[in-house]
């Protein structure tokens, strides 16, 4: 056996063994303890459901619509391949306030106003996921710059000197108003092609929040971004009140109380030391249907040999504070960079042992970052995938899409 297979199966081993299986001695050597739990679900979706990240579909369906297509090829490319692998679920923007793309895919293109070829976009997303079976979780916005971002609703509130991720999206009563005006209105909206209202659409399987909303700028325990949650929540629940709500968080907290901190110091991760956000305090609001973690090791500075083990905790230690509140976990990223120090046998194993540690906790539901249609570019994320016309699912240029079916074919 190579180094490189034998570093594979020890990485296989480790996250296995942190979530429950293995020889007792490996156990003790990763000071794991990851006991599994009941299984839980996402609305009707069976436990351990796979979700697909898709986040460019209404860009790419609103560019069709101003061209004047009667459908939108990239949209039923990947819609057909998540029902081929058996998934459940995309995970994609149900936003654009993007002003580089004004006139291309932006829906809101200034306070409350819209673009309509682009909402119609976002309209044959619903529509055609609808036939294909296929159902959505929509983020309502973004932390981040791309497609717009907190930044934006600063900028437009005009306050000076917005940022990304700018603290005052949460805290600025002009901003949160225009925000749920925003998200009532999106709700309200008719679709134009099956004649749904957006707050009733079957598709839609879950709202989320905001992509990744962190509280860098605001208390270090989290009140105010959990009053952020609970408010911009409640109108979602208004207006959409048969849909599943998240938060749509990365899942760090402002101390590891409650995690295993000797192992979080030691691998060197700082993120359940991050002040401003909790994820117990942010999942217990009344408003919120389920629990949301992410997980990107290499970004946070967790890589080598503690990186299996980081993975599995980051997942068990979640589902366990989920489960005390009564509420399924969906990790809505997972991703390991494809030109980062591992390589594709290695990031193989760590998926396969992460998506089997998922099952094994009872997951509600789990998606790695990021699904491709075939002529998007590999060089445009750092973590695509793809399943390629005419290829087998194990193809190793697809490098991951043989893992989503045996994960899907196992959701229970």
């Amino acid at each position: 056996m190579s180094s490189s297979c034998r570093s594979t199966a020890a990485a296989l081993a480790l996250v296995l063994c942190a979530c429950g299986d293995g020889e007792p001695v490996m156990l003790e050597a990763v000071a794991a303890d990851c006991a599994g739990g009941p299984a839980q679900q996402l609305d009707r979706l069976p436990s351990g459901s796979m979700v697909l990240n898709a986040y460019f579909l209404q860009e790419e369906a609103a560019r069709d619509v101003r061209r004047g297509l009667p459908e939108s090829p990239v949209l039923e490319e990947v819609l057909a391949k998540a029902a081929a692998l058996g998934v459940r679920a995309v995970r994609t923007n149900g936003h654009n306030e993007a002003m580089s793309k004004v006139g291309d895919s932006a829906m809101q293109v200034a306070p409350l106003q819209y673009d309509e070829v682009s909402l119609v976009g976002l309209d044959r997303v619903l529509a055609r996921a609808r036939v294909h079976g296929v159902r959505l979780v929509l983020t309502l916005g973004n932390y981040w710059d791309a497609y717009g971002g907190a930044r934006q609703y600063v900028e437009w509130a005009g306050l000076p000197q917005p940022v990304e991720g700018d603290p005052r999206f949460f805290t600025e009563p002009s901003v949160v108003a225009h925000y749920k005006s925003h998200v009532a209105r999106l709700l309200e909206r008719v679709n134009t092609v099956d004649g749904i209202r957006y707050g009733d659409h079957p598709a839609v399987l879950a709202w989320e929040l905001l992509n990744e909303p962190r509280g860098k700028g605001l208390d270090k325990e989290g009140v105010k971004l959990r009053a952020w949650i609970d408010d911009v929540a409640r109108e979602v629940k208004a207006h959409a009140p048969g849909h599943l709500v998240g938060t749509g968080e990365e899942g760090f907290e402002p101390s590891a109380e409650g995690y295993d901190g000797a192992f979080w110091t030691a691998v060197g991760s700082t993120m359940l030391r991050t002040p401003g956000s909790s994820f117990a305090r942010n999942t217990a609001s009344p408003f919120i249907d389920f629990a949301s973690v992410h997980f990107y090791p290499e970004a946070w500075g967790l890589d080598g040999p503690g990186t299996a083990v980081a993975g599995a905790k980051w997942i068990s230690e979640h589902a366990a504070i989920a489960r005390s509140l009564g509420k399924p976990l969906f990790v809505g990223e997972l991703g390991l960079r494809n030109e980062g120090d591992l390589d594709l046998s290695q990031r193989r194993a760590l998926y396969r042992g992460w998506l089997e540690c998922m099952r094994e906790e009872g997951l509600g539901a789990g998606a790695l970052w990021m699904f491709a249609n075939d002529s998007r570019p590999d060089a445009w994320d750092a973590h695509t995938f793809y399943f390629r016309d005419g290829t087998a699912p194990e193809d190793p240029v697809n490098r991951y899409a043989d893992l989503i079916i045996e994960a899907a074919s196992a959701a229970r």
